[in-house]
């Protein structure tokens, strides 16, 4: 019996001194390589449209958000925080964060905090400068056969709160003279 463990113990002291090469020594690249996670890994929350806006262009809504890594070979290159809408029509939607602004800032002569319908003591909003839309097959996006080329999302701060809206902009970003605004659309968390 000693002999055995003796032996096996042998066995895995040897494997160890030898490690299989990695795959960067066979092909003599050096530049660290990784993977992304599948779509369906990120984690993502469930909302539920809340107005007939939100009902017609997504239906169920599932937001996710990633930071996505820069390529290895990029200098002074950051990573950048992506939000991915995915209705259950399959609109998909992918934005990459610009910052955050004042309700106060206008869109077409309104403010957001008036276009979003948001309490007063609310101080910011995020805007997204949208990628990529994907329409499903009625042809109808966040701005109807519009594309959006931002994304204004806000969800109350306090506690307990799971209610989300989204405001699709096309022309521009809030603020921007040419910018107008889609319909809001407005969800609770299922």
């Amino acid at each position: 019996m000693r002999v055995r463990i003796a032996l096996v113990a042998l066995a895995l002291a040897l494997a160890g001194c030898n490690p299989p090469s990695s795959p960067g020594e066979a092909d003599g690249s050096e530049a660290p390589s990784l993977d992304a996670p599948a779509p369906e890994s990120e984690p993502s929350r469930v909302f539920a449209a809340v107005n007939d806006a939100a009902r017609g262009a997504t239906g169920e809504l599932n937001v996710s958000l990633a930071l996505r890594m820069p390529d290895a070979a990029q200098e002074n290159a950051e990573a950048r925080e992506i939000l991915t809408l995915r209705g259950s029509n399959d609109l998909v939607v992918e934005a990459e964060i610009n910052g955050a602004v004042s309700p106060a800032t206008q869109v077409g002569g309104q403010t957001l905090r008036a276009l979003l319908s948001i309490p007063v003591e609310e101080p910011q909003v995020l805007v997204y400068r949208v990628m990529q839309e994907t329409k499903p097959s009625n042809g109808q996006g966040l701005c109807g056969a519009d594309a959006p080329s931002f994304i204004v999302v806000w969800e109350p701060s306090g506690p307990g709160d799971g209610g989300m809206k989204v405001l699709g902009l096309t022309g521009g970003a809030p603020g921007a003279e040419g910018a107008r605004a889609c319909p809001m659309l407005e969800y609770n968390r299922s």
